[in-house]
């Protein structure tokens, strides 16, 4: 997995606003522009939040993603918990 990539393109869309718009208007257009796994592009195009928490995103990268996205916090807790709740 390149974990960097996904990284940078979550950082990106934090901290640009340029990215964002782009990102917002056609989210497969701006993870072209990223060396990503299908996983990972699937996960960011998506939106899938847990498959992105398990693959190691930092917590103070996604959750102001989550944020610009409408997320609300008990929906973002709910998604990260996913797979903890199927764990023994």
């Amino acid at each position: 997995m390149s974990i960097y990539q996904v990284q940078k393109l979550i950082q990106t869309v934090n901290r640009e606003q340029k990215s964002r718009e782009e990102f917002l208007e056609s989210r497969e257009s701006l993870a072209d522009k990223f060396v990503l796994t299908n996983t990972e592009y699937q996960a960011i195009v998506e939106l899938d939040i847990n498959t992105l928490y398990e693959m190691g995103v930092h917590p103070l990268l996604l959750r102001p993603f989550t944020i610009i996205h409408g997320v609300s916090e008990p929906d973002y807790l709910k998604a990260i918990r996913e797979g903890i709740d199927s764990c023994p």
